[in-house]
């Protein structure tokens, strides 16, 4: 991480402010409502509706497609195997070992929310954050790949606002999404390091 450190930084800080603000918000019901009576507008739910997109599998399939016509075969693999390893392991982290984790509107009244009751929203599998792993794991390859300052940190608001938009959304709880921007650094620089090394390249 310290080969990018303008997406580190906020990245860490976005993870350590969650953690701060749920140390003083024990119960995540209270913290969740807390969010949610503070921010809510519709327009900021459509708002947030797009942006979550940023973390769905077309922007990687894109980003796959422009390195595959570039040949740049390494970089296009690279991304399909983040992709695919991010998946898998959410998926068995939400079925097989979490299982048991609701979603917030699987607890929360409806009646307690600001929502429109024509949604249709999960009600299960919470645990972690999909959206947010995926959007992580793709904008810490583009860090990784593209080391500008501006780059870097474009690429860190855009995981971070990610993550936001399934809280903002109530369709995950903010440990999940913490959960998520962890596991998809992680996977997104063991990926890079393995890429790198079958390259024989130096990690810098």
């Amino acid at each position: 991480m310290k080969n990018i450190p303008y997406f580190a930084i906020p990245a860490v800080l976005f993870i350590m402010a969650c953690g701060i603000f749920l140390f003083f918000h024990p119960d995540k019901v209270d913290a969740q409502l807390a969010l949610h009576n503070m921010w809510y507008s519709p327009r900021g739910y459509a708002l947030m509706g797009f942006v979550t997109g940023w973390g769905e599998w077309p922007m990687i399939l894109i980003v796959i497609l422009v390195y595959a016509l570039r040949k740049s075969w390494w970089w296009a693999g690279e991304f399909l195997a983040a992709g695919i390893l991010s998946s898998a392991l959410v998926q068995i982290l939400k079925k097989l070992v979490f299982t048991s984790s609701p979603r917030p509107m699987g607890v929360i009244e409806w009646s307690q929310t600001q929502l429109a009751t024509d949604l249709e929203l999960p009600l299960q599998f919470a645990f972690p954050s999909g959206h947010t792993t995926t959007a992580f794991v793709f904008f810490t390859l583009i860090a990784l790949h593209w080391r500008r300052p501006v780059i870097q940190l474009f690429a860190a608001f855009c995981a971070i606002a990610v993550a936001i938009s399934r809280v903002y959304l109530m369709v995950h709880w903010i440990a999940d999404v913490m959960a998520g921007a962890v596991l998809g650094m992680s996977l997104a620089l063991v990926v890079f390091a393995v890429s790198q090394r079958a390259q024989k390249k130096p990690l810098t």
